[in-house]
């Protein structure tokens, strides 16, 4: 491979002279800082709200802040053409970037994305072990997220090593957001075992909902009995509605995860067929206006925050409708009842 400097062609030129994509750059940008806000007042939310398990917050987070290494590191890379735009233009030859100075920026994008692809692994397996074990889990509290997300995190960075393993990285690209030549077969490969992973993170938590609604049911029923005889367990009651919250709130966010995943997958896949019969405006305009994790990040703090609002202010509502009546013991039981339910 050359070391030697390589100058940008007239069709690039081109790309870094249309208005077109430098408003697609500011889009970018925009995004990017629009999601690092939002991804901020989300883990603060988790921190705060009790709403679901200590585990499952945890994983949030964690989640939320490969997100967080994915956007920084491309707010990074958007700064860096704008500024090629704005005061380079007149240096052809001193627009592209050798691939290893471009290491941090790569890696970081890459980490952002396939972290999020195993911090998914380890909610699914945390509500299969939760769902199995439902005595014996909660009593753990915060261990298996503590547990999980560490091995998660490791798999991650070894996932990554092994991505770019044995790449010289002395290649030139146009930006830092390009794949080095030597490891695109490796990361396409992993995007797809990516893909079937999501698939089946979807698979699994549609199973593990079914179960525990039905299990939720059979609680409640047995709530009902044991308050006929003045017994109500409202220990067994407040684990069986978090468990099935979180469950809920995991399967919206592997949704969300998932459609993302599929869609940056069959877009990478797509762009790394045909960019070759791409002028270098178009491939850029597309790489810019449909590359889907910033997306995605902006999507998955906003369900969350969402997601515990909507559950806070539910319960509110139900609160304040208790106590806007005034009633008799047996029917505030009656109420405390119906407020476990619905919450």
């Amino acid at each position: 491979m050359s070391s030697d400097v390589v100058c940008a062609s007239p069709q690039q030129m081109e790309m870094y002279n249309s208005s077109v994509y430098t408003c697609a750059l500011f889009f970018n940008l925009f995004i990017a800082i629009c999601s690092i806000i939002l991804i901020v007042l989300a883990i603060r939310k988790l921190l705060m709200e009790s709403i679901i398990n200590v585990s499952t917050r945890m994983f949030l987070i964690v989640g939320l802040l490969c997100c967080a290494l994915h956007q920084q590191a491309y707010i990074v890379l958007r700064i860096q053409v704008i500024y090629q735009v704005f005061f380079k233009l007149n240096e052809p030859c001193n627009l592209y970037y050798k691939s290893y100075d471009c290491k941090y920026v790569t890696f970081s994008l890459v980490a952002g994305n396939t972290g999020m692809i195993f911090i998914q692994s380890a909610m699914t397996i945390d509500r299969i072990f939760a769902t199995i074990f439902s005595k014996f889990w909660p009593t753990l509290k915060y261990w298996p997220g503590v547990v999980l997300s560490c091995f998660m995190i490791g798999c991650n960075i070894a996932n990554v090593n092994l991505i770019f393993w044995n790449d010289p990285l002395t290649d030139y690209v146009p930006t830092c957001g390009q794949f080095p030549p030597h490891s695109v077969a490796r990361f396409t490969s992993f995007l797809e075992v990516g893909l079937y992973m999501s698939i089946a993170h979807m698979v699994i938590n549609i199973v593990i909902l079914g179960i525990n609604v039905k299990q939720d049911r059979q609680q409640r029923l047995v709530s009902t009995h044991d308050q006929s005889k003045s017994s109500f367990n409202v220990n067994q009651r407040y684990q069986s509605r978090e468990k099935l919250k979180s469950t809920q709130a995991i399967f919206l966010l592997s949704m969300s995860q998932f459609i993302a995943c599929f869609l940056y997958t069959v877009f990478t896949q797509v762009y790394l067929k045909f960019q070759h019969d791409l002028t270098p405006l178009q491939g850029g305009l597309a790489l810019a206006l449909t590359y889907t994790t910033p997306y995605a990040c902006c999507a998955i703090p906003s369900l969350i925050l969402f997601t515990l609002s909507f559950i806070k202010n539910q319960r509110l509502r139900n609160i304040e409708s208790m106590r806007s009546q005034t009633e008799t013991g047996d029917e505030y039981i009656q109420k405390i009842k119906k407020l476990w339910e619905k919450s």
